[in-house]
């Protein structure tokens, strides 16, 4: 975005300058074109990475079938009955906690409705499982208007940094949870929290600076933090859930199940829908939370079941946006 700005101009002259609100961005695109336009190494990457993911996912995938045992799947189904919508249902939480944190990064006057809001979040989340965790990203700026375009930018990324932050701490809390006793044993307690809290903050109030520098509130990027970071919590209450409906819950189990699919998930955010990575991750953490392996297998199928629905009610939802935005800019008949 090109805006004039009179900046002692010779000869009375005005000269167009780019605006220092959308510099960053503009050039960060500008560079990487350039560097990528004859780069024949990525091109090829670029081409291959898709289908070597979908390997790794289908191969993962045909190892986790050919261990089922569906005899206990079926019960196990029987046995969570009308509790499944529940289950369908707890995802909500987490995701209206994520939008807040996306939405409060835009600007008052960019900001949706929450309810569109929210639609636009469910719609590129379901974006992002099919798209190797990034390609429903764009959808969060595409949906705004115009004029918003350039924050809209600013606020994704800053929006990405910030779930990043959120994720490491969210990793780092079950960590200290889990291992409190082995930790305690190698250095005092209070030392290793207050070594990960200075850590986290120190990397927090550079986010909150560099923020500031792209014309955004410090505040709104720690609220953005909160939301993540309590969004990505609900993991537990959700493993909690199922785990309760299968008769199995503990708090120390639905905690490990929360940092292994949370650890998956990251690790595997290159393979469409975590394909694979999520249930053997799941059926792999049996020693760990003390749960037999073919209760995590139900687990993981429940969840697998749960997570295709959601991206099918995603894809209604990018559909239906489509159609509005396309009836906005459609020209009306004369009359």
């Amino acid at each position: 975005m090109l805006t004039p700005e009179v900046l002692d101009p010779p000869r009375g002259e005005t000269l167009p300058r780019i605006s220092s609100a959308t510099r960053p961005a503009g050039a960060l695109v500008e560079r990487f074109t350039v560097w990528s336009r004859g780069n024949k190494a990525l091109r090829w990457t670029q081409k291959l990475a898709p289908f070597l993911a979908l390997g790794v996912g289908a191969w993962l995938t045909v190892r986790f079938c050919s261990q089922l045992e569906w005899q206990a799947i079926a019960r196990d189904v029987r046995r969570v009955g009308a509790g499944a919508w529940l289950l369908f249902a707890a995802p909500i939480v987490g995701n209206f906690a994520h939008m807040l944190g996306w939405r409060g990064l835009l600007p008052a006057r960019a900001r949706p409705a929450l309810g569109r809001s929210l639609a636009i979040f469910l719609a590129s989340q379901a974006g992002n499982e099919v798209g190797s965790g990034v390609l429903g990203e764009s959808l969060k700026v595409s949906e705004l208007p115009r004029e918003h375009r350039a924050a809209a930018w600013r606020a994704m990324l800053l929006d990405n940094l910030t779930a990043l932050l959120a994720l490491l701490a969210v990793v780092l809390s079950f960590a200290l949870f889990l291992g409190g006793v082995a930790v305690q044993h190698a250095l005092p307690r209070g030392v290793v929290v207050g070594a990960a809290a200075a850590l986290g903050a120190s990397v927090l109030a550079g986010l909150g600076v560099w923020a500031r520098g792209l014309s955004h509130s410090p505040r709104s990027v720690l609220v953005a933090f909160g939301a993540h970071y309590l969004g990505k919590l609900w993991i537990v209450a959700e493993f909690a859930l199922v785990l309760g409906l299968l008769g199995s819950v503990s708090l120390r189990s639905s905690a490990v199940l929360g940092l292994v699919s949370t650890l998956a998930s990251a690790v595997g955010a290159a393979i469409p829908g975590q394909l694979g990575v999520l249930e053997a991750a799941l059926q792999g953490s049996a020693a760990s939370c003390g749960i037999g392996a073919c209760t995590l297998v139900s687990v993981a199928l429940l969840r697998r079941a749960r997570s295709l629905l959601w991206v099918a009610l995603g894809a209604l939802l990018f559909w239906q946006l489509r159609h509005v935005a396309a009836a906005r800019t459609r020209p009306e008949p004369d009359s």
